[in-house]
């Protein structure tokens, strides 16, 4: 049986790839820092 978390977040936080410059942002799609992609790591990762 799979099981759904009903958790959902209120914000979206981003961290960078590259250098992992963090932000708590409506919508990020390159980090200010040095321009890498950047992942919404509020939602879970299985």
């Amino acid at each position: 049986m799979a099981y759904t978390d009903p958790y959902t977040p209120e914000r979206s936080y981003y961290e960078c790839l590259n250098c992992t410059y963090r932000e708590t942002t409506e919508s990020l799609g390159h980090c200010p820092e040095c321009g890498s992609h950047v992942r919404n790591i509020a939602v879970a990762r299985e």
